[in-house]
């Protein structure tokens, strides 16, 4: 399958050869044609892992029933997108429910919210996410539904899709509009979603879905850089989910359509890098403005292990697929786009070993992640160097999370709230939870890191044998408060034992080294004590000065999250011309 896609690399070419095809395909036309329902029905009847997803599926397109449908409100004065999302979740579902022959209650409710979303007097193109996911959910249903739908409902939806996406995408194509060049996740998330609705009304769409179904597979294969050189995506793993899925679900859909694209191998290493950066306990690194949430792997980790045949890959995703749904009792929380997991669920016969317990990743947010094994209770850790230059960072060069016993012991607090002021822009820096002081680093003379640094990279790494390593040079995120800083990890792969092991040279005032927990924290002489859940941890400081402390986690001002539950464990060392400061961490 990875060989799938071949093309000569010109797109107009590649337009030209595909003009007409579009509106040639019948409907069904994305993901899932009907000519594809005996093989899937198949597969669900002799899968059980994708029997148990198929009754997950059906069982919140169930509760999709009495929940309401999308509105045009935009409570925070900008984005529609919760009301994107809520049309895109509910269509997405019950739509799902009625293919699979759930019956024509579910048939009614996609149409409700169709009618719902049609009516509105626009998708909020101003913040043109709310657009693209509103578009991918009414092409979702319209495409889905498309045979049993009345002359009107499908003149509704063709008209409304025309009206409110494809018109101002052009727009913003036309006028060379910032996301319409490769960027960030916007550039995926509405490159597809617009390309996705041109595809589902090519024929109906007054001449405009074949030029924009080709921009938005020209804009989405060019995302493609963003993994390189290894695969670690640059806003961190919330956004590699988000932009992810939406490049896969169009990518997806092109082989189905006709549409010559070229493959993009990154994407191998891209799942890779997504599958390394959750913990055992299903707890991501959430480095950037991410969370931290107990994840079900998506349906674009399902689509990359299938289509590269991928065997570690496949293994990692049922595993995990199959520890959610029996923590949650055959319930998962899954995202709005769930049923594709179901469709793009790796086969059994795919599974390979277990992927390697060291792994490095380069490019702009250098990351490395050790482990003792791939069960539920190993330990785990996944220590980071990068640059808060990147769009969606944080001052969280070379901080580090950390899990054991299935639990997450040495956090990263997370993202905060977008709406307050200046998020984005000239007050992000004073924010707690984006600064060096709420991550698990180091804060030199009382200084931020270096908001224009270079990318710190690794500088060596170990990951064979015992203890696996890593070292970063973060000197550039240190600029102005030391003349070098090079923090290296020490993973012992038996134990999960770490040493956190900082070489500073000339900083220009007091040394804090900060750890964030929400364990019951003690201070006993040079080591404190966490304890959680009926495990310990201990961490300790080996030779050298230095005191340890226990600090609040909440920040300076009231708008900001109060990090509830958090404290910092923290280690002073005093100025000196050169610091050796070794913490070693013990499960």
């Amino acid at each position: 399958m990875a060989g799938m896609w071949k093309t000569s690399g010109i797109w107009l070419a590649a337009v030209t050869m595909a003009a007409g095809h579009l509106e040639d395909k019948p409907h069904p036309r994305l993901w899932l044609p009907q000519s594809a329902e005996a093989a899937l029905a198949r597969k669900i009847a002799t899968d059980p892992l994708a029997a148990r997803l198929q009754g997950a599926a059906l069982a919140v397109a169930e509760r999709v029933l009495t929940e309401r449908t999308c509105r045009h409100e935009i409570p925070d004065g900008k984005r529609l997108l919760g009301e994107s999302r809520r049309a895109l979740h509910n269509i997405m579902h019950a739509g799902w429910a009625w293919r699979m022959g759930g019956g024509d209650k579910y048939r009614a409710r996609v149409i409700a919210e169709l009618e719902a979303a049609c009516a509105m007097p626009d998708w909020n193109p101003s913040h043109f996410l709310d657009t693209a996911e509103m578009a991918t959910a009414v092409a979702t249903g319209y495409d889905w539904l498309y045979p049993s739908l009345t002359t009107a409902q499908r003149a509704m939806c063709e008209q409304a899709i025309i009206d409110k996406a494809l018109k101002p995408a052009k727009g913003i194509y036309d006028k060379g509009g910032w996301w319409s060049k490769p960027g960030n996740n916007w550039s995926q998330v509405c490159g597809a979603g617009i390309a996705l609705a041109a595809a589902a009304v090519a024929g109906h769409d007054q001449g405009l879905s074949e030029e924009l179904f080709g921009r938005g597979v020209k804009l989405v294969t060019g995302c493609a850089k963003f993994y390189e050189p290894d695969g670690m995506y640059p806003e961190g793993p919330g956004y590699w989910q988000y932009g992810t899925n939406f490049h896969v679900m169009l990518l997806a859909a092109c082989p189905g359509l006709d549409w010559p694209v070229e493959d993009t191998p990154i994407l191998r290493k891209a799942g890779d890098s997504i599958m390394q950066l959750t913990s055992p306990s299903r707890m991501t690194f959430n480095f950037a403005d991410a969370g931290a949430g107990h994840e079900a792997p998506s349906a674009a980790q399902c689509w990359l292990a299938t289509h590269y045949q991928d065997g570690p890959q496949a293994r990692e995703v049922r595993e995990h697929l199959t520890q959610a749904l029996d923590l949650g009792k055959g319930r998962i929380s899954g995202d709005r786009y769930f049923p594709l997991a179901v469709l793009w669920l790796p086969a059994a016969a795919t599974a390979g070993p277990a992927p390697p317990t060291a792994a490095v990743f380069g490019g702009d947010q250098a990351v490395a992640m050790f482990r003792t094994g791939w069960d539920a209770d190993a330990t785990w850790l996944a220590i980071k160097g990068g640059t808060p230059t990147t769009n969606h960072s944080h001052m969280d060069v070379g901080s580090f999370v950390y899990d054991s016993h299935g639990i997450r012991w040495l956090h990263d607090l997370g993202s905060d709230n977008y709406n307050m002021p200046d998020y984005f822009g000239n007050k992000r820096w004073t924010y707690f939870r984006l600064q060096n002081r709420s991550h698990n680093t180091l804060e030199i003379a009382g200084q931020l890191q270096n908001a224009r640094s270079k990318p710190c990279p690794i500088i060596d790494s170990t990951l064979t044998g015992n203890p696996l390593a890593a070292a970063f040079d973060l000197s550039d995120a240190y600029a102005g408060a030391a003349a070098k800083v090079v923090r290296r990890a020490r993973f012992d792969s038996r134990s999960g034992t770490v040493r956190i092991e900082d070489e500073i040279t000339a900083p220009t005032g007091v040394v804090v080294w900060r750890a964030f927990t929400d364990a019951a924290a003690e201070v006993h002489d040079d080591q404190v004590i966490l304890r959680k859940n009926g495990q310990q941890l201990s961490l300790r400081r080996i030779g050298g000065a230095g005191t340890w402390s226990l600090a609040d986690a909440k920040p300076p001002t009231a708008t900001e999250n109060p990090n509830k539950g958090f404290r910092a464990v923290v280690l002073t060392v005093p100025q000196a011309a050169k610091i050796s400061l070794v913490v070693e961490i013990r499960p």
